[in-house]
């Protein structure tokens, strides 16, 4: 027979030991992970919290206070003494009216919910928060930091707005790489019609030279005093260099054209490159 409760309370124990924490949706939309059997001091229990990438409840207004009580009735019926985020900072100070800090924010109680002679610092060593299991209405007490309790955690705020602003930013770099995607494409286009439109004038200008040299051979053909003769071999003679001149720009831009746009199809893929790696290490 005792083998058989001492199996039962091992049993027990092991569970205890190994149940993990509960998540509870409070009628105000919050998420709370609460665990009341296993026991932790105030640094464990923030410890808890943390490796989560939670924190220790903090109740920064009324309306956040009532709904987390309503859900704890709904949970345990009565009271608990569960932990809480605040703290006065390990103050060595008698004074029952030292202010209370929030640990994940940092920020001061402006809003507290005590029980009726509390905080007291009796024996000038309660620096940690908990709801007071000896009050109906879950009111807060202060106690040592190396009792043993539950704990309450929530989501970091930090993280929370971090992670928020983080989403956002992303959205603009994502719209600002669209939006400068199109626009080196229109400027592509711009600039390959530009050089086309430039080749086609100068295949135009290099036929009108053609035809005007063409027009002065025949024109030399006649008749024609020496000094007529040697002037219609000068203006051969420029009429051929501009010839070679365009010709030259033409073969120019013909190899050009490829260049440049893909001149500027590498630069637009480089900079969408690096925009990409350093939003694939941001973790979202």
């Amino acid at each position: 027979m005792g083998r058989k409760y001492c199996l039962l309370a091992l049993l027990f124990f092991i569970g205890v030991v190994i149940a993990e924490p509960q998540w509870y949706n409070s009628t105000d939309g919050r998420q709370y992970l609460i665990e009341r059997a296993a026991k932790y001091n105030w640094f464990r229990a923030n410890h808890e919290c943390t490796r989560r990438k939670l924190q220790l409840v903090e109740i920064q207004s009324e309306s956040k206070n009532k709904a987390l009580v309503q859900l704890l009735k709904s949970i345990f019926g009565t009271s608990a003494s569960l932990w809480l985020g605040g703290h006065d900072q390990f103050n060595s100070e008698i004074s029952t009216n030292r202010p209370f800090y929030w640990s994940a924010s940092g920020k001061i109680m402006s809003y507290s919910y005590w029980y009726p002679g509390e905080p007291n610092n009796e024996h000038n060593q309660e620096n940690c928060v908990h709801i007071f299991a000896h009050s109906p209405k879950f009111e807060w007490n202060d106690v040592s930091c190396t009792n043993q309790y539950g704990f309450i955690c929530e989501a970091q705020h930090s993280h929370n707005k971090y992670f928020s602003t983080l989403q956002e930013k992303h959205q603009h770099v994502v719209r600002a790489i669209k939006k400068f995607s199109e626009s080196m494409q229109h400027e592509k286009e711009k600039v390959v019609d530009v050089v086309h439109r430039t080749r086609n004038l100068i295949a135009k200008n290099n036929n009108e030279v053609e035809q005007f040299l063409e027009a002065m051979d025949h024109k030399s053909s006649h008749n024609a005093n020496s000094a007529e003769k040697e002037n219609q071999h000068e203006m051969k003679h420029v009429s051929l260099q501009i010839n070679d001149h365009i010709n030259e720009l033409y073969e120019q831009l013909q190899s050009a054209t490829p260049r440049i746009s893909n001149r500027l199809s590498h630069e637009q893929f480089e900079v969408e490159r690096k925009i990409e790696d350093v939003l694939s290490k941001i973790n979202l």
